[in-house]
């Protein structure tokens, strides 16, 4: 994770690079007596230059020119004489000096002959070291967060894509993750939906099968009642959410009754999304459980001198660090929201003993974070240093920003309806072919595998506009895409296996295509790609390296007659490595949240 590289699992994740940077420090130190740098540094330098004939990685030289007084290309020339395949046997084919960068080639032979298996009997896919290391570490990712008695939008569903594929990631390298969802059960919004639900009937029809979009449409319409009033219904109006909020906080009478019913409504349709997009919570924490306990923290840390009294209000003076005034207790003796996040936050270390803790929450609360952590930090839990917010940019329609408040959201029910629909003719030519489940499933998976790779695979600091038209094409970067590559794989392994072609790794020398190599290299940086965004907490690093992944493998397929080589050995090989994409482009694929059709 950010911040905390560990140099012994990177080097299992990517022994070429690790016996290189091993071999290059020892020559640095040798030939120039260079002491400005370690082997951890030279591991990090090392990096992928931006097009495959340029070699499999690149050490830039600039580092070195002022402490040695020369140009780095005339460092990267010198070290190129000094440094050579010899040293780095057998992984090195060829290095060579490119302007200040000594860029080095694998020798394609050994790279196949050491990756395809362990690809094929999955032991690449569980670095033992990564694993027994990470499986120390408690880490929980809190994401989804939607409030009840407000509809589930677009918006929500970037939050819900992040925090599931970053589950996946750290497990997948071994960390003990849990993933929590923490909804927002309580507030003047839950008593302004259900004064308006009151005004007009008892609570949502028993027809409607979209519960929590209609209460989330009887929200915008109080919200939108109270805006037009005039002063005086205003502050009637005001009176009555009021006793509303009341009764809710005291847990009294047939309003409460109300609040329990309609909140396990939404709560039961936001599940029924959480299970179309096959993701999973291990743990439900609820606003209204710590609501209480909120108060009680305030209590303590007053009488341990921490929080004190402000113009009436109850917080931490933070003025020395850039954060202003951390208000615990408002002057009306209610709690904010964030003193609620201290109370889950304790609850969180002290139930679930986790030693990370993650944030998925959009980036308008960045400032809520900063302050939040440095509370912790100052109310004495060791944890605070690592805990992150993984902040994330809004999903925008079209037309422009969206709110459930004015209604302008788009819902997520709409959003799956219009994707089906736009994938529905597509499929439609193999109704007579498939089942009508298998049918049905495709178009799920795709539309699925649409939303989440639109939401993956842009940075989390940037905006995304929601295109239907381009999240569903099968051509350029798009889940379609990759889900597509995945199914022409598995067309031409079943082609292979009814002709009689199997996978070997007798002769996997005879891998010699460029594009070849540049598929079989592309599947090695599997574990260093997932291990990078685990670092990074970005999934749009994996998904953009996926991307790049399928465009090397559509061009092998274009060039290389994989079906039709002139050898059987020639033939064996080449379908190990098509195997060996097919299974990595999967586990990628699964690590984003999205499960592809076997044929399409």
């Amino acid at each position: 994770m950010e911040g905390q590289f560990d140099y012994e699992c990177a080097k299992e994740l990517d022994p070429v690079r690790s016996e290189l940077a091993k071999k290059l420090y020892a020559k640095l130190v040798e030939v120039y007596k260079t002491d400005d740098l370690t082997e951890v540094d030279v591991f990090r330098l090392l990096e992928r230059p931006p097009e495959a004939h340029l070699g499999d990685y690149a050490f830039p030289c600039f580092r070195f020119a002022k402490s040695l007084r020369k140009s780095p290309i005339a460092i990267a020339d010198a070290l190129s004489k000094e440094f050579t395949t010899q040293d780095c046997e057998p992984w090195i084919q060829e290095i060579k000096p490119v302007g200040a960068f000594l860029n080095i080639f694998t020798n394609k032979a050994h790279l196949a002959s050491s990756l395809l298996p362990s690809v094929l009997d999955n032991s690449y896919f569980s670095p033992k070291k990564t694993l027994s290391t990470h499986s120390k570490k408690r880490v929980m990712v809190e994401f989804s967060q939607p409030n009840t008695h407000k509809e589930f939008h677009i918006g929500h569903a970037r939050n819900l894509c992040l925090g599931d594929s970053l589950c996946r990631i750290l497990r997948y390298l071994g960390y003990n993750t849990i993933a929590v969802n923490y909804p927002g059960d309580e507030g003047t919004h839950v008593a302004k939906c259900l004064w308006q639900v009151l005004e007009h009937g008892n609570g949502a029809p028993a027809s409607e099968p979209n519960k929590a979009y209609w209460y989330g449409q009887k929200y915008v319409e109080a919200v939108r009642t109270l805006n037009e009033a005039s002063p005086e219904d205003k502050t009637r109006y005001e009176k009555k959410i009021s006793s509303i909020l009341a009764d809710i906080e005291a847990k009294r009478g047939p309003v409460y009754e109300l609040f329990q019913k309609s909140r396990q409504e939404c709560i039961d349709d936001f599940k029924k999304i959480y299970t179309w997009m096959d993701t999973h919570f291990d743990h439900y924490f609820f606003e209204s459980e710590v609501s209480e306990e909120a108060q009680k923290i305030v209590d303590e840390f007053i009488a341990k001198g921490l929080f004190k009294e402000s113009e009436g209000a109850v917080g931490i003076d933070m003025s020395e660090y850039k954060l202003g005034f951390f208000m615990a207790r408002k002057s009306d003796g209610s709690t904010p929201y964030i003193t609620k996040d201290l109370a889950l936050a304790r609850r969180k270390f002290k139930d679930f003993h986790i030693e990370h803790s993650i944030y998925v929450v959009g980036s308008e609360q960045n400032f809520h974070f900063q302050q939040l952590f440095k509370a912790l930090e100052l109310m004495g839990f060791e944890q605070a240093k690592n805990c992150f917010h993984l902040s994330y940019a809004h999903v925008r329609a079209p037309s422009g920003k969206m709110s459930s408040r004015d209604g302008t959201a788009l819902p997520f029910a709409y959003l799956r309806g219009e994707l089906l629909k736009e994938l529905g003719p597509y499929l439609a030519k193999y109704k007579d072919q498939w089942t009508e489940k298998e049918v049905v499933q495709t178009a799920d998976r795709l539309a699925v595998g649409a939303i989440k790779y639109g939401m993956l695979s842009s940075d989390p600091s940037k905006e995304i506009v929601f295109d239907l038209s381009a999240w569903t094409s099968f051509e350029g970067n798009t889940g379609p895409y990759l889900m597509y590559s995945y199914a022409r794989t598995r067309s031409v392994l079943s082609k292979a296996k009814e002709q009689g072609i199997e996978s070997s790794f007798a002769h996997l020398d005879l891998i010699k295509h460029p594009h070849a190599h540049e598929l079989l290299r592309n599947i090695y940086d599997f574990n260093e790609t997932v291990n990078q965004s685990c670092e990074h907490y970005k999934p749009s690093i994996l998904a953009n390296y996926l991307y790049n992944m399928c465009k090397a493998f559509n061009r092998f397929y274009a060039e290389v007659p994989i079906l039709k080589s002139q050898s059987v050995d020639e033939r064996g090989a080449l379908m190990s490595l098509l195997e060996a994409f097919s299974i990595t482009l999967k586990k990628g694929l699964f690590l984003l949240g999205i499960s592809p059709p076997e044929r399409m």
